[in-house]
C-alpha cells in the first residue's frame, strides 16, 4: 500500500512539472510574439501643447513648432568652440566671467562691473545686497521690488501650430505678451505688403556665420542677429561686419539659461553684461531687441525686460535646424519656406546650421518672387 502511494505520488508531481513546463513556454512564446511583432506605445502623461518642450522630429510638420533654442553646453553655463581649427573632443570653454569684480569685497559696486551699477528705474526699488541665487553671475545684485512679485513666473515654452494656407501660424500665448512688448508676427502687415523679418540665434560660431553675410549682401537683405556674450568675445569681426552692413544685432544674455529661472536682479545682470561687452569691443551699443534663450518666459520675465527697454522677440516659422550633427538639408529648408510662408512671420534660423547657409540664397529669391520684401524689426516695435 504504502510502495503505490509513493509511486502515485511521483506521477503526480511528473504531472505537475509537465503541466508547468507546458504553461512556461507558451509563456515565453507569447512574449517573443510580441516583443517580435508588437510595438507596445509607452504610457505618456499627457500634457497641454504649450507645455510642450520638446523639439518635434524635423519631419513631423503637424506637430507643434520648435519651442528650444538650444546651445550645446548652455545647460551647465559652458559654451563648446566649435570655430574652424579648435581641437575635437577638447573640453568646453566657459563663457569668460562677466565683469571685473573683486571677491574680497562683493558689495563694492564699481565702475568696471556697468551691471552692479545700473541705476534702478522708478519700478525698482533700492539695492541692498548682492544675490545669492544659484544661477547668480559674479556681481549680480539682489533688487527690492514688490512689483516684479506680482507678476507669475510660472514658466512657458513658445509654441504654434503651422498651417500650410500661408495664413499666420497659431499663436503660442497663452497670456498676451503684447502689453509686454513681446512680438512673434506682425499683426499690422496687411496684404497688399506682403513683409517677412529674418532673425538668427547666435550662441557660438560654427564656421557659416561669414557666407550667411556673404549671401544677406549680395541679397540686399537686412536681418537680426542675436548673439550671446561668448560670440561677441570670439567673433568681433562677424559682429562689426553685422552692424557696418546695416543689420540688427540683439540680445541673446551671456549663459543662454531660461529667463524664468532667473531672479529679477539676475537676469538685469545678464543682460547689462552682453550690452557691456557689445559696446566696448565693438563701439557699437546693443540693439534693443531680445530673444529668451529657449523660448522660456514668464509674465515677470516679460516685464522686467520691457522695464530695461527691450523688446522680446519670437517667432511663427522655426525648424529642427540647431543640430549641427543632425541638419534637415537644403532641400528641406526650401521646402518648408515654400510650404509655410506667411504675411508678417519672423522666422527663428541658427547661424551654425550648414542646411540654412545652403539654403539662404534660393529662400530669399522664392520668396521675393512671391511678392515678399525682407524688413527689419523695428517696423513691428512701433510707439
Amino acid at each position: 500500500m504504502k510502495k503505490q502511494w509513493i509511486v502515485e505520488a511521483v506521477y503526480f508531481m511528473a504531472a505537475l512539472i509537465f503541466i508547468g513546463i507546458c504553461i512556461g513556454s507558451g509563456t515565453e512564446r507569447e512574449k517573443e510574439a510580441f516583443g517580435t511583432n508588437v510595438t507596445a506605445t509607452p504610457a505618456v502623461e499627457v500634457t497641454e501643447a504649450p507645455e510642450l518642450t520638446q523639439v518635434p522630429d524635423k519631419k513631423d510638420e503637424t506637430a507643434a513648432a520648435p519651442v528650444r533654442d538650444t546651445i550645446p553646453g548652455s545647460e551647465t553655463g559652458e559654451v563648446p568652440d566649435t570655430t574652424p581649427g579648435a581641437m575635437d573632443g577638447q573640453d568646453a570653454e566657459p563663457t569668460q566671467n562677466p565683469g571685473n569684480v573683486s571677491g574680497e569685497n562683493p558689495d563694492k559696486l564699481t565702475e568696471e562691473n556697468p551691471s552692479a551699477t545700473q541705476e534702478p528705474s522708478e519700478n525698482v526699488g533700492p539695492v541692498i545686497e548682492p544675490s545669492d541665487h544659484p544661477n547668480s553671475m559674479p556681481g549680480a545684485i539682489k533688487i527690492i521690488n514688490a512689483n516684479y512679485e506680482e507678476y507669475s513666473n510660472d514658466k512657458k515654452a513658445w509654441w504654434f501650430r503651422r498651417n500650410t494656407d500661408h495664413k499666420p501660424s497659431g499663436s503660442g500665448e497663452e497670456f498676451p505678451i503684447g502689453p509686454y512688448s513681446a512680438y512673434y508676427l506682425d499683426k499690422n502687415a496687411q496684404e497688399e505688403d506682403k513683409v517677412i523679418y529674418l532673425t538668427f540665434d547666435c550662441g557660438y560660431e560654427n564656421g557659416f556665420t561669414p557666407s550667411i553675410l556673404d549671401t544677406l549682401a549680395e541679397k540686399d537683405v537686412k536681418v537680426l542677429f542675436f548673439v550671446t556674450k561668448d560670440f561677441i568675445v570670439k567673433n568681433l569681426d562677424y559682429v562689426k561686419r553685422m552692424k557696418d552692413e546695416g543689420h540688427l544685432v540683439g540680445n541673446h544674455t551671456v549663459r543662454h539659461l531660461s529667463s524664468p529661472d532667473l531672479t529679477p536682479e539676475e537676469l538685469e545682470a545678464e543682460l547689462h553684461e552682453v550690452a557691456r561687452v557689445m559696446e566696448e569691443q565693438t563701439g557699437y551699443p546693443i540693439d534693443p531687441f531680445f530673444r529668451p534663450p529657449m523660448g522660456e518666459y514668464s509674465e515677470r520675465t516679460l516685464k522686467v525686460t520691457q522695464d530695461m527697454g527691450y523688446a522680446s522677440i519670437f517667432w511663427s516659422i522655426a525648424y529642427y535646424d540647431y543640430d549641427v550633427n543632425d541638419q534637415p538639408g537644403k532641400a528641406y529648408v526650401v521646402d518648408h519656406f515654400n510650404t509655410y510662408h506667411h504675411n508678417g512671420t519672423i522666422v527663428l534660423m541658427h547661424n551654425v546650421s550648414e542646411s540654412n547657409t545652403q539654403a539662404l540664397g534660393e529662400v530669399i529669391d522664392n520668396l521675393k518672387a512671391e511678392g515678399y520684401r525682407f524688413a527689419e524689426l523695428t517696423e513691428i516695435v512701433r510707439e
